[in-house]
């Protein structure tokens, strides 16, 4: 962001922290905990303590950072050097982004920008430029409704394996909508916090199915109350509809895995085998659920990607709207000139801006906060002492 956008949006920040800090609510044990923060055009501050969420609001406030970030690990002394801080436990960590998801929408509104001749466009990256033939592409991800829906009904089968796979009570888990595209699910004082990080690897393989080979068939019989991944492969064999055309004897349980198992040739089962992963392996980022030094974004605090915060889906996730709900400060009178340079359709606040390209627009100051974190654009009229003017409650402070 150029300097007069990052102060307004460092102006937004402070705002939602000035009327909304006492929503960031303590972590337990929060004094063995490692705080970091991001601040806006700097690099990563770490090591940090603090003895009470009272003084970790104070510091939002007076550094409004780009991001605030929370270990899920506890130390002996978590100001220390990593090697030096003495780890204790952890709890387990799961992050679904939606981009990893590939949803088909991403072919409409994902941007693709050459490094070499400048050129963008709406859709997938292709493999060189078709200006200069360069192969230095980058790939600017958006998510939409449909990228968040594909994120949320993935939690839905995370939290599945998590409860009857794994053992861990709902009770356990708390779900959190990113602020930017995708969920972030937190494991709370279960079985598995003393886990170091090989430990940690081997859940998040059982969840991606992977080592899950066709030999599953050859062992013994599969039944559908099994346990684990045989029960959730014998079901999904006898779930499928009749008009699938998978199988040439019916739809009785019985009658399908003997064709399976004595009719399928070696290529048809691993072609199965593929489709069934697909469909029910869990996709998460194993690098987050498997690094026990990790800082994670904490809840209520804003992203610095998009200005919207991270926020507890609470007992009904189904109807949780990250779009609306995730809003740091929805003011419509609030307004501001931006020159959005190019960017999709955006539903946010229950409203839907765009497409953009090269315009200049009035819209509302949460829109062009939105606009100017995910780079599309940039503020081009009110300086940030004018913007901080008009806003309401923090007045000139």
């Amino acid at each position: 962001m150029d300097e007069n956008s990052t102060q307004i949006v460092r102006r937004y920040f402070k705002e939602y922290y000035f009327r909304h800090g006492t929503q960031i609510k303590s972590p337990s044990d929060i004094g063995s905990r490692e705080f970091g923060y991001l601040p806006f055009g700097a690099m990563m501050v770490r090591h940090l303590s603090f003895k009470d969420i009272g003084a970790l609001r104070a510091m939002l406030v007076r550094e409004v950072p780009a991001g605030a970030y929370c270990s899920n690990s506890l130390y002996v002394d978590p100001t220390a050097e990593m090697h030096l801080k003495g780890w204790k436990k952890a709890e387990l960590i799961f992050d679904i982004d939606a981009d990893a998801l590939k949803q088909p929408c991403k072919k409409v509104h994902d941007i693709w920008l050459c490094k070499s001749c400048g050129r963008k466009e709406f859709g997938l990256r292709p493999d060189i430029c078709r200006s200069c033939k360069s192969n230095r592409l980058l790939e600017l991800p958006w998510a939409c409704p449909m990228c968040l829906d594909a994120a949320k009904k993935e939690t839905f089968r995370l939290l599945d394996f998590l409860e009857f796979d794994l053992g861990i009570a709902p009770v356990e888990t708390k779900v959190y909508f990113s602020g930017n595209a995708g969920y972030h699910i937190n494991v709370e004082k279960s079985a598995y916090e003393t886990l170091d990080t090989h430990g940690r690897a081997e859940i998040a393989d059982y969840l991606s199915g992977r080592g899950l080979t066709p030999s599953i068939f050859a062992s013994q019989r599969l039944l559908p109350t099994d346990p684990g991944w045989r029960g959730r492969l014998a079901r999904y064999i006898r779930d499928l509809p009749e008009d699938d055309q998978t199988f040439n004897s019916g739809s009785q349980f019985e009658n399908r895995l003997s064709e399976l198992a004595n009719e399928f040739s070696k290529k048809q089962i691993e072609s199965f085998m593929n489709r069934f992963l697909s469909e029910n392996a869990v996709r998460i980022d194993s690098m987050v659920t498997t690094d026990v030094h990790r800082i994670f974004r904490m809840p209520e605090t804003l992203n610095n990607k998009t200005g919207l915060v991270k926020r507890e889906c609470g007992n009904n996730l189904a109807e949780f709207d990250p779009l609306s709900e995730a809003v740091a400060l929805k003011d419509e009178e609030q307004k501001a000139q931006v020159f959005v340079d190019m960017c999709p359709k955006i539903e946010l606040g229950g409203r839907s801006y765009g497409p953009f390209k090269s315009e200049t627009l009035e819209l509302p100051l949460y829109i062009g906060v939105y606009i100017a974190s995910k780079g599309a654009g940039k503020f081009v009229s009110g300086k940030g002492e004018e913007i901080a003017a008009q806003t309401k409650g923090l007045g000139n402070q």
